[in-house]
């Protein structure tokens, strides 16, 4: 079983240096939820920068998270220890955080006896979060997570006076029609407590981070385009949209994720024209972080860069 306690192999280094950075222990509450709520906890996602933004999540609330990798390592994890608390990405390879669900409440039926198990998805829709509650799990998180999402699930799963019901679709969704490349708003009220030097800093090492999950998942995507293959390529269209949705990459994590769906549903036809419309986006949105990320260095206030700019047609 492969636990991680530090950042490793491809992508690591910026990784590592994100997490450095990220949620720094110094800027954690002055009260730890720690303090009012001591919990064991464990958590499995197969990406290496959702993994390092779960542990520093954590960490700013004064917890130390086991972390592994699939829904395998975690049933391991829970041989091996108890914990309160899981979190389980919904779609993993060896097995997903469904599966890896239903399992815990075969061993362990009692609902008052087995942990509190939390879904860690990138869709808020009603359809996803029902499947998750029937799979077994108490509720949901929605990627990216903020420290005001986990603070508040957290403190439904575990009051003493019975939780408020929370509604299916009560994730807030944007109604935009054409999302922005970069959702500047939501990326940086995502995580508080962090000076403007801070933020850009940590910006910095998500973006290096993003940029080598992207370069790994690629060939994957061209691969699935190549052979028409709608398995594979829902897959890594599904691991993509992960990756721009923590960064706020709005635009093409929405392209991924219709994308995603239309290969499920054995839908997709635009195995000619995607790699190349999916590149085309991402450069658009790399070009508009590093315009960002160019401002934030010299002090400067960064606004969305208009349509024209962002490559569009």
């Amino acid at each position: 079983m492969h636990q991680e306690p530090s950042a490793q192999g491809e992508g690591a280094g910026a990784a590592a240096a994100f997490a450095a950075t990220a949620l720094a222990p110094s800027d954690s509450p002055q009260t730890p939820l720690l303090a009012k709520r001591p919990l064991r906890i464990l958590a499995a996602d197969d990406l290496r920068i959702n993994r390092e933004l779960i542990r520093r999540l954590a960490e700013y609330f004064g917890y130390e998270a086991e972390i592994v990798e699939n829904g395998a390592e975690a049933l391991a994890a829970l041989d091996r220890s108890s914990f309160d608390l899981i979190l389980l990405d919904v779609q993993m390879p060896v097995m997903d955080g469904l599966d890896a669900a239903r399992e815990i409440v075969r061993r362990q039926p009692d609902p008052a006896r087995r942990p509190r198990i939390l879904a860690v998805t990138a869709s808020a829709s009603a359809e996803d979060r029902e499947t998750c509650l029937a799979a077994g799990m108490d509720d949901c998180l929605v990627k990216p997570i903020s420290p005001r999402a986990f603070k508040a699930c957290v403190d439904r799963q575990f009051s003493t006076t019975p939780p408020a019901h929370v509604p299916a679709g009560s994730v807030p969704q944007d109604a935009r029609d054409e999302p922005l490349l970069i959702d500047f708003a939501s990326l940086n009220a995502s995580i508080p407590g962090l000076s403007p030097a801070q933020l850009a800093a940590m910006h910095r090492r998500m973006y290096r981070a993003v940029t080598s999950d992207f370069e790994a998942i690629w060939p994957r995507v061209v691969e699935a385009a190549n052979s028409s293959d709608n398995g594979q390529l829902a897959a890594a269209l599904h691991a993509l949209k992960g990756c721009f949705s923590t960064l706020g990459w709005s635009r093409i994590a929405g392209r991924c994720a219709a994308g995603m769906h239309q290969a499920r549903a054995q839908q997709f036809a635009e195995w000619s024209t995607f790699p190349g419309e999916l590149q085309q986006l991402y450069a658009a949105s790399a070009a508009e972080m590093e315009r960002y990320l160019a401002a934030a260095d010299g002090g400067e206030s960064v606004a969305p860069a208009a349509k024209d700019e962002a490559g569009e047609t």
